[in-house]
């Protein structure tokens, strides 16, 4: 008898253990408002390659922008605005595709702490020298093509030289 009135007093507090189903975009809502961005990663908007190819002029203030929106303002949304969508991670633990970038670091970047230490933009490539709250000296370099991003390496990387 007491086993049946304890069972009938904690069958209810089951429903509380189940898994429930958590839709994608309620997490990056979350996750968006936590890092300080207004919109989640869902409705980014990637760079669409353009030919003829900006001039290099064009491309340095591109860089330029994507520096501050990535860096400084720490603004993933507005960053990836710079990428291409077929994007190519050449570190060996990501995956290619901007969005699966995006999803990556659409809930951490806002929060991390970034000391630019210096960038440069070259014959179609940008290099980003940075401290940040997973890494110290860290170095990214990016490909543009037709006025995009295109590429990415970040693995062993090192300042060029002049």
């Amino acid at each position: 008898m007491k086993f049946s009135a304890l069972l009938a007093a904690v069958a209810p507090l089951t429903v509380l253990a189940a898994p429930v189903a958590v839709e994608t975009e309620s997490i990056w809502a979350l996750a968006a408002r936590q890092a300080g961005q207004v919109n989640a990663p869902g409705d980014a908007k990637f760079c669409n390659k353009v030919d003829p190819a900006p001039s290099e002029e064009e491309i340095k203030a591109r860089h330029d922008k994507f520096v501050d929106a990535f860096l400084v303002k720490k603004d993933v949304k507005l960053a990836f605005t710079y990428i291409a969508p077929e994007y190519i991670n050449h570190n060996p633990m990501a995956q290619n595709g901007a969005q699966w970038a995006l999803n990556l670091l659409g809930g951490i970047w806002g929060g991390q702490n970034i000391r630019v230490r210096r960038t440069m933009y070259r014959d179609g490539m940008s290099y980003l020298n940075y401290d940040g709250s997973y890494g110290s000296n860290i170095i990214d370099r990016y490909r543009w093509e037709g006025g995009c991003i295109v590429e990415h390496w970040d693995a062993g990387e090192k300042w060029p030289a002049n």
